[in-house]
């Protein structure tokens, strides 16, 4: 029987734009932590690629500063966290698993989890496929569409095809989906570089902003008398547990950035629930949820955004990174946020030594087979 701590690192940062977001959930996720199961390890990825860690990360105040000074250098390497002395490494703490915090790209969009696969390490979090797939808003609405789910009309441009035909490109959208029309970066966090235009001069200037943040964009259907509306779930052994639908508050057209991190702090201080939904709809989305999430074969917790407009309901997006990782939809004090944490934690651990069964093939002896350089057999 198991009895020393189990070694978790926390993930949190990134190279995006959402890395001081990002921070506030990591911090808090290894704080709440129970340190009675987990010996919980904070590891900063910094926007410049740099891993640090330290107990210093353990408070959000420390990254208002030169956290540097407070921290050290890290690296992960053959499923251990080392840190740096001068130009060597120290330590070698091994990991027994990851839990990801890391918001946009070069962390929720599966790098991190590639991360956790080259070093054997299991993961709390949604795998590689899952990540990837639901960080491209276009790879998001052709999954959806291949399991019958409804999305806004929409059109891909890459940067590319725009320098080359972009009057065409502005004809084809107001032909297809009309004004207002929602531009934003295919991958990119759900508010970063997100315009709504009302006509063609606002829409050149939203496409040119977008293409700022990615060199791949899409054009949305602006879907009127909108309600955003959200349902997260996680998995618990065979289970799929789901939380009740939420709706997110918000003055704008659509829901921004300021709304969601920096009106009066966080999210879920400003939104109605459970949402107040006719149960058909609300049954729905938690249907749409449930299927997304099975078909992918996600992990950990996943929020999925909607819009509701009248009867009709589309899948927006998946974040497979929430903010706070979405506790606040599953748990009524911030103190049992800590055990869905342990939920998640050995639900990685279990995949991970179910996937270690599996057979690899090595030294099949094709190498043998091939001529040294320069030499003839």
């Amino acid at each position: 029987m198991r009895t020393e701590k189990r070694n978790v690192a926390v993930v949190f940062g990134g190279r995006s734009c959402e890395n001081e977001i990002s921070v506030i959930t990591g911090t808090m996720t290894a704080n709440v932590i129970d340190r009675n199961k987990y010996n919980p390890i904070p590891v900063y990825l910094s926007q410049e690629g740099e891993f640090y860690t330290g107990n210093a990360l353990f408070d959000v105040a420390v990254f208002r500063g030169n956290f540097r000074e407070r921290s050290e250098r890290a690296i992960f390497s053959g499923g251990k966290l080392y840190t740096f002395k001068g130009r060597r490494l120290r330590g070698g703490c091994k990991i027994d698993c990851i839990v990801n915090c890391c918001h946009g790209l070069c962390g929720e969009d599966g790098a991190v989890a590639a991360l956790a696969d080259l070093n054997d390490i299991a993961n709390a979090s949604p795998d590689i496929l899952g990540s990837a797939v639901f960080m491209d808003k276009a790879a998001t609405k052709l999954v959806a569409k291949a399991l019958g789910v409804k999305t806004p009309a929409y059109f891909k441009i890459c940067r590319a095809d725009y320098e080359k035909r972009s009057a065409m490109a502005i004809k084809f959208i107001e032909a297809r989906l009309g004004y207002p029309v929602v531009v934003k970066p295919a991958r990119q966090g759900s508010s970063i570089g997100v315009f709504v235009a009302e006509d063609r001069a606002k829409l050149t200037f939203a496409i040119q902003s977008a293409f700022a943040f990615d060199s791949v964009i899409i054009a949305e259907k602006y879907i009127r008398d909108r309600r955003e509306i959200n349902c997260a779930a996680y998995r618990r052994g065979s289970e799929i547990v789901l939380s009740e639908c939420e709706e997110p508050k918000t003055d704008n057209k659509i829901l921004t950035f300021s709304d969601k991190y920096l009106s009066g702090g966080a999210k879920e201080h400003v939104h109605d629930f459970p949402a107040d939904l006719p149960k058909a709809q609300s049954d729905l989305i938690k249907g749409y949820t449930k299927l997304l999430y099975r078909r992918l074969n996600l992990r950990g917790v996943v929020r999925a955004d909607f819009l509701v407009s009248g009867e009709d309901v589309y899948f927006n997006e998946m974040n497979t990174v929430p903010g706070s990782l979405a506790y606040y939809l599953f748990s009524d004090r911030f103190a049992d946020f800590g055990n869905l944490l342990s939920t998640l934690i050995e639900q990685g651990i279990s995949d991970h030594i179910e996937a270690q069964g599996r057979k690899m093939l090595k030294n099949c002896g094709v190498l043998a087979s091939v001529s040294p350089r320069g030499k003839k057999r």
